[in-house]
């Protein structure tokens, strides 16, 4: 695989600073709406669903903040990166450097604020009563396999956009369907045993969530076998899509 020089390394830098100030500079509230997005969500699914599900789930307001922050940070970030190749033509058609940096940036730009966010949800946590235990320290490890998810993700969406536009349409449906097949406002047990719990536990999300839940909620490690094979999934799939990327980037230049 293709190694990155030091200029290479600076140009992701600026990528990645670029886009995390243009991200938000033309709303009204700029950066403080990525918080606010989540926190208005969180309102919505705790009056509907606190009632019932609040009952069975221990401190269910964190319980609902992991959920949507990790929700939110691969969406938005999958849903930005897929467009990155075409927002940015100018670069990714007339300019000589590994495309992936774009990708790669625009993940990175995003994961700034999932990082943050998570440690705002720790000090709510720590506010609502919660006992943290040092496992928190973990939450990194959880993060980086996050990073790690959205990147191989947004790296094949972010090529494939390129040549079918309609990916975008279809992805949003995606989403959709992926928010209810995440464990966000519910726990596992609430979908029984069957196809319904196959699916869930298929999805990747479940697990991120469940560590993350497990260290700031539990007090308690998650479980390493499972965490080991996740990261050697993950790194496969981003190896297998940098490897579809490149041979595709020859192309970038007559469809952007």
């Amino acid at each position: 695989m293709r190694l990155y020089s030091r200029k290479h390394l600076n140009l992701l830098r600026e990528i990645t600073l670029s886009q995390f100030k243009l991200k938000d500079q033309s709303t009204m509230f700029g950066f403080v709406w990525s918080f606010l997005n989540p926190l208005l969500m969180l309102t919505v699914l705790f009056i509907f669903f606190s009632a019932r599900m609040g009952e069975a789930i221990e401190h269910y307001t964190v319980y609902l903040l992991v959920g949507i922050v990790h929700y939110t940070h691969f969406s938005n970030s999958t849903t930005g990166s897929m467009h990155v190749l075409l927002s940015m033509r100018h670069l990714t058609g007339n300019t000589v450097f590994p495309k992936e940096l774009l990708v790669v940036g625009s993940v990175l730009a995003s994961s700034i604020e999932f990082v943050i966010s998570l440690v705002l949800v720790v000090m709510i946590a720590l506010l609502s009563g919660v006992e943290l235990t040092r496992f928190v320290v973990m939450l990194p490890l959880v993060i980086a396999l996050q990073v790690m998810l959205v990147l191989w993700a947004s790296l094949l969406l972010s090529c494939l956009y390129v040549f079918v536009r309609d990916i975008n349409h279809i992805y949003q449906v995606f989403l959709r369907i992926l928010f209810f097949v995440t464990p966000i406002f519910y726990d596992l047990p609430f979908v029984g045993q069957g196809i319904a719990e196959r699916v869930v536990l298929l999805n990747p999300m479940t697990h991120l969530m469940g560590f993350s839940r497990s260290l700031v909620i539990g007090g308690r490690p998650f479980s390493g076998g499972l965490f080991l094979f996740l990261l050697l999934a993950n790194t496969s799939l981003l190896v297998v899509s940098i490897v579809v990327f490149r041979r595709l980037e020859p192309m970038f230049a007559e469809h952007v």
